[in-house]
């Protein structure tokens, strides 16, 4: 909604009259007026959220993306399609797949995945490794991920705070993989995930983190982390960024985006 409001400003006022006129003769009065408050409402819409936006920045305040309001959010959500609703098409996962998960995560690790929800992505990592373990907020996505691979040994899955990793032993995962979970994680919350990813790795470990970019701006339920916030984080704590990219282009030449709200993909290695 936000850039459809931001994109009117490329139209005058006087050819915006222009085109109301011509909606009204061409679709009759009734559809006009659905259209006028249509633009009137997502105005208003818009408007909101950027008094929203700048009451969070300028007050410090959690949004919708504290602990305790991921936990209620993930738990009272219907899981019934697997998380299947944020991919953009099937096109679009296989290339998560081919050209980001199986690049980054290999044949027989370890491999830790934080916020497994539906089991979305799990499905494809319990093919390469050689244990799995899937740590969510949400006891509803514990549950799922529970029942649907419920015939898989070498799999377990846990209740997690959503901001420790409480349960991993020291230095044993060799992977690390996380999609559409952090675009809700606010900086204090990713500031302690950090100082567990590097406890929870082993030397070369890696991890693969999907996140916002833009401090929650573009809207979408976004948590107040920009691409250098991750950046920051995440050397200060002694992990080195080895790729950070928001599109990429499979090896027929189509390209992908990380995500609808100009949304990134970090990958880092423990030394």
């Amino acid at each position: 909604m936000k850039d459809i409001v931001e994109n009117r400003q490329r139209i005058s006022f006087g050819k915006k009259v222009k085109i109301a006129l011509l909606a009204l003769r061409e679709n009759g009065l009734l559809w006009s007026i659905c259209l006028a408050v249509y633009y009137a409402t997502s105005a208003i819409s818009a408007q909101a959220f950027a008094w929203m936006d700048s009451l969070r920045r300028k007050k410090q305040l959690p949004g919708l993306n504290s602990a305790a309001m991921n936990k209620l959010i993930w738990e009272s959500w219907d899981w019934g399609a697997g998380g299947e609703e944020w991919s953009p098409s099937p096109e679009w996962k296989q290339s998560v797949i081919d050209c980001v998960l199986r690049k980054y995560v290999s044949e027989e690790d370890q491999v830790l995945e934080i916020g497994p929800g539906g089991g979305r992505w799990t499905e494809e990592l319990l093919e390469l490794a050689s244990s799995l373990q899937g740590a969510d907020i949400s006891a509803s996505c514990v549950e799922a991920c529970q029942q649907r691979f419920a015939d898989v040994d070498h799999a377990e899955f846990f209740v997690s705070s959503g901001r420790d990793l409480e349960g991993v032993a020291d230095g044993s995962i060799d992977s690390l993989w996380s999609f559409d979970v952090f675009v809700h994680i606010n900086k204090p919350e990713l500031e302690a995930y950090a100082g567990e990813f590097v406890r929870v790795l082993k030397s070369g470990g890696k991890g693969v983190l999907h996140h916002g970019t833009v401090g929650g701006e573009k809207g979408g339920w976004r948590s107040n982390v920009t691409i250098e916030d991750m950046t920051c984080i995440l050397t200060d704590v002694g992990l080195e960024v080895v790729d950070q990219f928001q599109t990429w282009e499979d090896n027929k030449g189509a390209e992908f985006e990380a995500g609808l709200y100009q949304d990134a993909i970090t990958v880092f290695v423990k030394g």
